[in-house]
């Protein structure tokens, strides 16, 4: 059974992401125990697709695309209120952008001997990226780190930064 395990972000602003990946399954939790999504997601290198979903049955976000051991294309969340996921690996980091051109974030991480590391989102709005990845490919660390962003983003939409709208 392959792990991914990690943190995006800080002590106080961000989040754990843990997951268990065997026979196509990725189950596992990005967050903490009251902010944060479950993991249900199948895959298939042999056929090229990846679906499932984050988060619960009525409060979450559905996911599915296109999916290789160098790549992944995916929709995460609806047609309407969700964004597209695209990343790519070259040589060992992995490099893409999730949601449009202007509002969206970017995804730059390295990894090597198990080991990954690199940001989300720009250098100065972002979170940085830690974590470790056993008996896994790297795509599918990368794509668990980025979900886990892009949850994080969509729960703290009313504060940026790690700011709070409390009156």
């Amino acid at each position: 059974m392959g792990k991914v395990e990690g943190r995006i972000g800080g002590f106080i602003s961000g989040y754990d992401v843990h997951a268990n990946i065997a026979n196509g399954r990725i189950a596992g939790r990005i967050g903490g125990t009251l902010l944060g999504a479950d993991l249900d997601i199948k895959y298939s290198f042999d056929i090229g697709t990846i679906e499932g979903r984050i988060g619960g049955i009525i409060i979450g976000r559905s996911l599915y695309g296109t999916f290789g051991k160098d790549y992944v294309f995916l929709r995460l969340g609806g047609a309407i209120d969700g964004n597209d996921l695209s990343l790519r690996i070259s040589n060992n980091e992995i490099l893409g952008r999730c949601g449009g051109q202007i509002i969206g974030f970017d995804v730059k991480l390295a990894f090597d001997n198990g080991k990954i590391s690199g940001r989300m989102g720009g250098d100065v709005i972002g979170f940085d990226i830690e974590g470790m990845y056993v008996d896994v490919e790297p795509i599918i660390a990368g794509l668990l780190f980025a979900t886990a962003y892009y949850i994080y983003k969509v729960n703290h939409k009313g504060g940026q930064n790690g700011s709070s709208n409390v009156n």
